[in-house]
């Protein structure tokens, strides 16, 4: 009766051991692991999200940043942390709080110098802060004087023999052409002219990253009819209109960041930027994310905050879950097996 009752344990051992690794085997010949990961729901990436932000997002994490960015004298990061901080309900430490209130006092009094203004908005290099861009510099940028502006300047350098900016022409020319096309697409073209003038904007600050001028040069290398942008031509006479639509995906995807934040957010989003898919991503999360999208990448950076947005796929979790049994398994009868031999040999 015992030598049955042993046999019958060890034989639903058996089918228990062949049942899990045939199903690990099955699950690993479907190639799980070759693209594990697929997209959450905009819901789920947002919750996912926003719970890796208020693990991240700590008065100690807040007073060290905020140390540093004081130690470096950029009051813009001074302010934006301080800000952040108050929205979200972290107290700051006594003493950085007196500093952040004397950078504020300093930093107030920007906007009443119009002549300031005046050289921030002809050169975006020339602004003092992300405010002062977003006041003086952006509005002319995101309108066609910026992009005739553009022109100008490679125009010129073009004229004189100098090296001519081929990505900032360019980019320029995709936000004309998206500024003539509003009219014939019903406004479809406007996230393209506000990527394409974003862009242009963090090129002309030296904030793109090398991957981004990469991607940009796959598409916005166009060619130039200087004779025909110098007198304001229509903008097929210019360049190659066809080149031109193609270059407009990538834009589109920053110009949807820029809806879903805002221009100023994009600029300093944009270093975040390695290519094309990486601004796909991004735009996705700021889907997700909307308004918070750059306080989320800040706190969390960009591959965590990426992360969110995707999950491990039902097959790859039902593979992992079948191998960790099967090995579970084996484990535990070895070890029923090795102190069942302890306790023979220690038996009288």
């Amino acid at each position: 009766m015992r030598q049955a009752r042993i046999w019958t344990y060890r034989g639903a051992q058996a089918v228990l051991l062949a049942a899990t690794t045939g199903a690990g085997a099955w699950g690993v010949a479907q190639q799980p692991f070759v693209a594990p990961y697929v997209e959450r729901s905009a819901e789920s990436a947002g919750r996912a999200l926003e719970a890796a932000f208020r693990r991240a997002f700590t008065p100690g994490w807040v007073a060290a940043e905020l140390g540093r960015a004081l130690a470096a004298d950029d009051a813009d990061r001074v302010l934006w942390l301080a800000d952040l901080a108050q929205a979200e309900g972290v107290p700051l430490e006594p003493g950085q709080a007196e500093a952040v209130a004397a950078v504020r006092a300093a930093e107030a009094g920007w906007g009443k110098v119009a002549s300031d203004c005046a050289a921030c908005a002809w050169d975006i290099r020339a602004c003092g802060s992300v405010s002062e861009m977003a006041a003086c510099a952006i509005p002319v940028e995101l309108s066609p004087l910026g992009d005739v502006n553009a022109l100008r300047r490679q125009g010129m350098a073009a004229l004189a023999g100098h090296e001519v900016d081929r990505l900032e022409t360019g980019l320029a020319l995709l936000g004309l052409g998206a500024t003539a096309a509003v009219v014939f697409t019903g406004g479809s073209s406007v996230l393209v002219k506000a990527g394409a003038s974003t862009v242009r904007m963090t090129r002309r600050l030296g904030n793109l990253t090398p991957g981004m001028v990469r991607a940009l040069d796959e598409v916005a290398d166009l060619p130039v009819n200087w004779g025909a942008a110098i007198r304001g031509a229509p903008i097929e006479e210019i360049t190659d209109a066809a080149r031109l639509a193609r270059a407009g995906a990538l834009a589109q995807d920053v110009g949807r960041i820029a809806g879903n934040t805002s221009v100023g957010d994009t600029l300093v989003l944009l270093r975040h930027v390695d290519g094309a898919e990486d601004a796909a991503r991004m735009a996705r999360l700021s889907d997700v994310a909307g308004a918070r999208t750059l306080a989320r990448v800040e706190v969390l950076g960009k591959p965590r905050s990426f992360r969110a947005l995707v999950r491990l796929s039902d097959m790859a979790l039902g593979t992992l879950a079948a191998i960790y049994a099967a090995a579970l398994q084996v484990l535990t009868m070895l070890a029923g097996g090795f102190g069942r031999g302890v306790l023979r040999l220690l038996r009288p």
